[in-house]
């Protein structure tokens, strides 16, 4: 599964869905945050901010502000139109629906009734290849109005959320079809005249846009004669929460206007700490930001009323960021409440800043850690827990406190910092480019593309001070300068199906692909079967068995108290869940299902199994 699963759809298709509402969410903004998003990046939140500010306003050669009409500026609303269309969208205008209602010259759809005129969608189609309608998008916009008539919508787009916060019992709830009742009628007819039905409809809008959102799924089984009750709904940074479980909502954690409203009504903690638990909702997803990494920032409260906050809420921070989840390699290890973090820090910052889970204004996270880097030059930090931290492009570096983790290095020269003295770990090398490392705890961590370790040495004053060594991570060992520290011994198997042996003193197994027979000697050895259906045969020794991804059906004998079964990295195996709910008793087996994947236990009865001889991370 995935943190974006939605419905009963697969991961696959799940993933494609929130796509397709980022890309039309995007393109219901036009860009008018484009100014900021690169005088952000640029400049930062920090002394940079006049100069982040300025360019939000005016934009640069390489970004449009809010002001229009300045000449140097790049048309960004021709680049927000590409955008959507390179997604497989194109706009749906007033013409083709038959609506006779307010549109302006970009073929934004605005609201009807009074009170609601400043409401704005955008009506997108996506056709396939002879041009037959497939999908259509309905996509809402937030709190904010056309370059042109921006100051005057906004206001109007406030007094609607304070209204809905504040105002009637409901008026949340009702919101869509009062803002665009005719509208949404015009698009179940057009919809219906080209064969399709409410579940070919992509509902998505951020922050007052997914409030839309959630009042159209709350509203679709009861207007519209039901035309929208199997619609799909993904809203990004709503305050409110449908009372259905019809939608996905997805936000950072550290968003203030995310999950402000408990369901659609306002109490003291929406202008506080408001990080309930909600079960439509993405919990645990933190926006790494120059707000966030800040001490100095962090002074002041976080609160809806702290202007400074949300610099989490705007739509650039979410279309990047919730973009590089979707495209991680641990995205199948995540579920709907996991910890992510994401790096969006400013260039400036991020030279000296560590991405880290500091778990700052919200509940206690637990489980594994997921941290996300950007495609430049990160710092990434994982903690004492269980983490998973991937570098994406860039020339990386990390550290880890601890635990279970695995490392993605990504493309880029990557570096490991290990903070400690080599003599205090063990290393094996798979010699198909991973690099297996163990602390003095016996938690082993897996990394790939990572080129270098950097250990902490004993240096002058009798050791007092410590001298960082680089060593570079080769076939044979870690070479720093004329000094190699060897690995520790291994047996290597292949793309066949091979038959591994163990010396007496504990070796590492790997058995690559193909389906393999490992088989232990009398000490102390850790089994890797990897890819296929693999046998493993302990011969004594307080053993290892080390899974990681899909690894097949695999079968183990010899099995003994002693024995530690740790999966790292494998869909299903959640760090927090009870192994005992995945064993089960087959003749005189015991077998231990996770995901697609599972091991039996030859001869071993299920009551053999248990305490801290099953880690899941």
């Amino acid at each position: 599964m995935g943190i974006y699963d939605y419905k009963n759809f697969g991961t696959t298709e799940s993933k494609a869905l929130a796509s397709d509402a980022m890309a039309i969410m995007l393109y219901s903004y036009h860009n008018l945050d484009h100014g900021f998003a690169a005088g952000y990046q640029h400049n930062g939140f920090g002394a940079g901010l006049p100069a982040t500010l300025v360019t939000a306003l005016l934009g640069g050669t390489d970004s449009q502000g809010v002001i229009p009409g300045v000449p140097w500026n790049p048309d960004s609303e021709k680049l927000a139109l590409e955008a959507v269309q390179k997604a497989g969208w194109t706009p749906i205008s007033a013409t083709q629906l038959g609506y006779t209602g307010k549109v302006d010259g970009r073929g934004t759809f605005f609201g009807e009734k009074a009170g609601y005129t400043t409401a704005q969608v955008e009506i997108l189609g996506k056709y396939d290849a002879t041009g037959q309608l497939q999908e259509i998008g309905v996509s809402f916009r937030g709190t904010s109005g056309p370059r042109e008539n921006l100051i005057g919508d906004s206001i109007g787009d406030v007094i609607n959320d304070l209204m809905a916060a504040l105002g009637p019992k409901d008026y949340a709830k009702n919101y869509a079809g009062e803002a665009f009742g005719s509208l949404l009628g015009d698009v179940a007819k057009f919809a219906q005249a080209h064969g399709l039905t409410g579940a070919d409809v992509l509902v998505s809008g951020h922050s007052l846009g997914g409030l839309a959102v959630n009042s159209l799924a709350d509203l679709s089984a009861n207007k519209w004669s039901g035309f929208y009750a199997d619609a799909n709904y993904i809203a990004y940074a709503s305050p409110t929460q449908s009372s259905t479980d019809k939608v996905l909502n997805i936000g950072y954690e550290n968003d203030p206007v995310f999950r402000a409203l408990d369901g659609s009504t306002f109490n003291l903690a929406s202008v506080g700490v408001h990080d309930v638990q909600q079960d439509s909702a993405t919990n645990n997803i933190v926006s790494f930001n120059d707000h966030y990494a800040s001490a100095a920032w962090n002074v002041l409260p976080f609160s809806i009323l702290n202007i400074p906050t949300w610099i989490s809420h705007l739509p650039s921070g979410y279309s990047d960021g919730m973009g590089r989840i979707m495209g991680s390699a641990f995205y199948d290890l995540t579920e709907k409440d996991s910890t992510v973090i994401v790096a969006n820090l400013s260039d400036p910052a991020r030279a000296t800043t560590w991405v880290q889970d500091l778990n700052r204004n919200a509940e206690t996270h637990t489980g594994s850690t997921f941290i996300i880097g950007s495609d430049s030059n990160d710092l990434i930090q994982g903690g004492q827990g269980n983490d998973y931290l991937e570098g994406r492009a860039g020339n990386d570096t990390f550290r880890d406190g601890g635990g279970y983790n695995v490392i993605l290095g990504g493309q880029g020269s990557n570096s490991l910092q290990l903070q400690q003295s080599v003599k205090d770990f063990s290393f094996a090398h798979n010699g198909a480019g991973t690099l297996y490392l163990r602390d003095a705890h016996g938690a082993i961590s897996i990394t790939r593309d990572i080129g270098t370790l950097v250990s902490k040495e004993s240096g002058l004053f009798w050791g007092l001070l410590k001298d960082e060594v680089s060593h570079s991570v080769t076939a044979n060992g870690l070479v720093a300068g004329a000094n190699l520290t060897a690995y520790a011994s291994s047996v290597k198997g292949s793309a066949a199906n091979d038959t591994l042996m163990a010396g007496a003193k504990g070796d590492w197994l790997f058995g690559q692909d193909g389906n393999d027979v490992l088989v232990g000697g009398a000490g102390n050895d850790t089994f890797v079967g990897g890819v296929g259906n693999d046998l493993m045969q302990s011969g004594g020794g307080s053993d290892t068995f080390l899974f990681n991804g899909a690894f097949g059906q695999d079968r183990i004998s010899g099995y003994e108290a002693g024995d530690k079964l740790v999966f790292l990295g494998v869909p299903g195996a959640v760090a927090g869940h009870d192994y005992s709910d995945y064993l089960s008793q087959v003749g005189n087996d015991t077998l231990l299902k996770v995901g697609d994947s599972s091991v039996t236990l030859v001869g071993v009865g299920i009551g053999q199994v248990g305490g801290e001889g099953i880690v899941f991370t």
